[in-house]
């Protein structure tokens, strides 16, 4: 079964506008998602333009952070009044942030900071990005972490389709089933036919997880089990070969980008769909104004 629209919808979503991919290439994402942080680039293109994009994402997701790279030069955006505009019309439903050179001198950042922080009153910070990437990636994982952008969720779980099974041997029985979600902490999972009772709290080793292709080697010990409409749901925890909980890194990297993926296509997926309506919407009144 796929993601339903509505696990795509909640939760914390942050999304960088227009960021400078020299200074926070697009491998940053993955990081975000495996400290919890839903997060996503914004860039422009000659379809539909910047402001509209961003109404369709307020239209679409409840709680959402937007963090503005001013240092880029958008046609006629003139980024201090574009985003008192924004924060006037959404107040606290709007929550942004900007980020800016570091290069700038001392004048000129707190000539910003007075506006964008005290005139304004914006409530995400203003970000000075430096030009190594390993200090930036610091920077922003501390920026999402005060500002709280992964809500209540300590870790991103996806919840999985039909393509999406595992199996492993439990006194010379081969156990197999499916994987209902998974996170970089646990996967949840219902058994196909009938099987030996596993014990509460009992290691499971070589767990063969199938996530859509993606097939990991993993051991977890059960924490719970719970019936959903006759269903027997077991709930597994991760654990490493140093009988810690979690993933080793090789599983920890493959387990994320799964999950990583299932978000970003499903997220992508709707707001491609706002997009083309509003695109429509545009070329309807176009039409309507050149009408006789």
């Amino acid at each position: 079964m796929p993601i339903e629209k509505n696990d795509l919808i909640e939760g914390i979503k942050t999304f960088f506008i227009v960021p400078d991919l020299s200074a926070m290439p697009e491998d940053f994402l993955p990081n975000f998602f495996l400290k919890g942080f839903e997060a996503y680039y914004l860039l422009d293109d000659q379809y539909l333009d910047l402001s509209a994009k961003i109404r369709v994402l307020l239209a679409l997701f409840p709680e959402l952070i937007l963090f503005f790279n001013v240092d880029r030069r958008l046609g006629n955006i003139d980024w201090l009044t574009y985003i008192r505009g924004l924060q006037a019309e959404y107040g606290a439903r709007a929550r942004i942030g900007v980020l800016y050179g570091k290069h700038i001198g001392e004048e000129t950042r707190r000539e910003m900071e007075k506006a964008y922080l005290y005139d304004i009153g914006i409530n995400c910070g203003c970000i000075p990005i430096e030009y190594r990437k390993s200090s930036n990636l610091v920077l922003l994982m501390g920026v999402l972490t005060a500002n709280q952008a992964n809500g209540r969720r300590k870790y991103l779980r996806a919840i999985c389709g039909e393509t999406c099974e595992l199996n492993f041997m439990r006194e010379r029985v081969k156990l197999q089933g499916r994987i209902l979600d998974v996170s970089i902490s646990h996967f949840s999972c219902e058994f196909y036919g009938s099987y030996p009772e596993i014990k509460m709290y009992e290691k499971a080793t070589d767990i063969q997880l199938k996530l859509a292709g993606i097939i990991c080697t993993v051991d977890a010990v059960l924490f719970t089990k719970r019936v959903v409409a006759e269903t027997v749901i077991h709930v597994f925890v991760f654990r490493n070969t140093r009988g810690q909980d979690g993933l080793d890194p090789d599983m920890l990297s493959k387990v994320n980008g799964f999950i990583r993926e299932r978000f970003e296509r499903g997220v992508t997926s709707i707001v491609r769909k706002g997009f083309a309506e509003e695109i429509a919407k545009k070329r309807a009144a176009k039409a309507e104004k050149r009408k006789p």
